[in-house]
């Protein structure tokens, strides 16, 4: 890369690797994993994510972007297409090599069980449907 062909937060913490990003899985219901700058103090903060659903115990990608801030501030930079080459690149690591997928499939299987438990007993509380088997 040359000088300045790296990519950048708007809070000036300079990202020359993927796996520099930390991600988090916290809104499991939604299936969504969050890009965060590296940099702690960012006010910025979260930078994009990347959504899945699971089939056949598979992750498969539904969208991963980079929100427009972030965008943004790197095509003001590197230009439209160098700043759009190297975001696309770090997101491809991101999903390809930095994100431990055995671990998400583990832990979203976890939270479909959990919605499966909330669901059965919202069904089975009294006036939230009725119960097979019960003689009236």
């Amino acid at each position: 890369m040359g000088e300045g062909e790296y990519i950048q937060c708007v809070c000036g913490r300079i990202i020359r690797d993927p796996s520099e990003y930390k991600v988090l899985y916290i809104k499991k219901e939604n299936r969504e994993l969050d890009i965060l700058c590296p940099n702690d103090t960012c006010y910025l903060r979260e930078l994009g994510f990347i959504q899945f659903t699971l089939e056949d115990d598979k992750p498969k990608i539904t969208k991963a972007t980079f929100y427009s801030p972030f965008v943004t501030w790197n095509v003001a930079r590197l230009g439209k297409e160098r700043a759009t080459e190297l975001l696309k690149q770090h997101l491809q690591a991101l999903i390809k090599r930095y994100i431990d997928w055995r671990k998400i499939v583990e832990e979203t299987k976890k939270q479909i069980e959990r919605e499966k438990a909330a669901a059965a007993a919202t069904a089975s509380a009294p006036g939230g449907g009725s119960e097979a088997g019960s003689s009236e």
